[in-house]
C-alpha cells in the first residue's frame, strides 16, 4: 500500500519576522511512521521542518515544509492519486493574517514590525484548509484527518468529529487534546471509534483500519 504521512508544525507569516503557528513535536507522527513501516507500508514522509521530536535514522522524509504556503507548493507539485491512502497528523495554523494596525490605528506593512509598539491589532481570516485538497486531489484515497479540542464533552467532540468527516469526505478522524485527555481517540466514518492509549495503539489501529 502507498502511503503519504503529512506531520509536523507549520506557520503563516504575520510579518517579515514573526508568524502564527501550531504546537506540534512531530512526536506521533513518527511514532506512526515507524509502525507503517515495520508494516509494510510503502510510506512517504513529509514533515514540518519545525519539529523538535529527533526523528530516527530509518525515518527520511522526501520533502519538508516550513509555512502552509509550502505545504501548498508540495501538495501542487505532486501527483496525489497515486496514494492509496493519506494521514494528515500535521499541526496547521486555522488563521492567516488579513491586516494589522498600529496603536494609532494605521496599518502596518508587511515588514518587520516596531517591537517598540504600545499595541497590535490583527485581523485575522481563516487559513487554507487542507484536507478537502486532499480529498479533492486524492478522491479514491482513504484520507484521515485529525482534530485537537481542548474544551468540551466526548459527545461534543464526537459531533466535532462526524463534522470534519463530513465536510471534508475523510474516512476517518482522530481526536486528542485536553478535552480528550491522555492518548487519542481513531472516530472511522462507519464502525465504533477506537480508544488508544498512546501513539503506539493509534498506529497499530491505524494499520488495522488501512488494511
Amino acid at each position: 500500500m502507498n502511503l503519504l504521512l503529512i506531520a509536523g508544525p507549520a506557520s503563516s507569516a504575520l510579518d517579515e519576522a514573526r508568524v502564527i503557528t501550531n504546537r506540534s513535536s512531530g512526536h506521533t507522527g513518527a511514532t506512526i511512521a515507524q509502525i507503517l513501516q515495520r508494516n509494510s507500508f510503502k510510506t512517504t514522509l513529509w514533515f514540518g521542518e519545525d519539529i523538535s521530536y529527533p526523528l530516527p535514522k530509518e525515518l527520511v522524509p522526501s520533502a519538508r515544509f516550513r509555512t502552509v504556503k509550502d505545504l501548498e507548493n508540495l501538495l501542487s507539485e505532486n501527483d496525489l492519486s497515486t496514494f492509496d491512502s493519506i494521514l494528515l497528523p500535521a499541526a496547521l495554523p486555522d488563521y492567516q493574517l488579513e491586516k494589522a494596525y498600529g496603536p494609532d490605528g494605521q496599518e502596518l506593512n508587511h515588514h518587520k514590525w516596531s517591537g517598540s509598539l504600545s499595541k497590535i491589532h490583527l485581523d485575522l481570516t481563516p487559513g487554507p484548509r487542507i484536507l478537502p485538497i486532499l480529498r479533492r486531489m486524492a478522491p479514491h484515497a482513504k484520507i484521515i484527518g485529525w482534530k485537537w479540542e481542548a474544551d468540551g464533552s466526548l459527545e461534543d467532540l464526537m459531533t466535532i468529529a462526524r463534522k470534519q468527516i463530513r465536510d471534508c469526505q475523510t474516512d476517518a478522524c482522530v481526536l486528542n487534546g485536553p478535552a480528550y485527555g491522555m492518548g487519542h481517540l481513531l472516530v472511522p466514518v462507519r464502525g465504533k471509534p477506537v480508544p488508544c492509549a498512546n501513539s503506539n495503539e493509534l498506529g497499530e489501529a491505524l494499520v488495522a483500519f488501512l488494511k
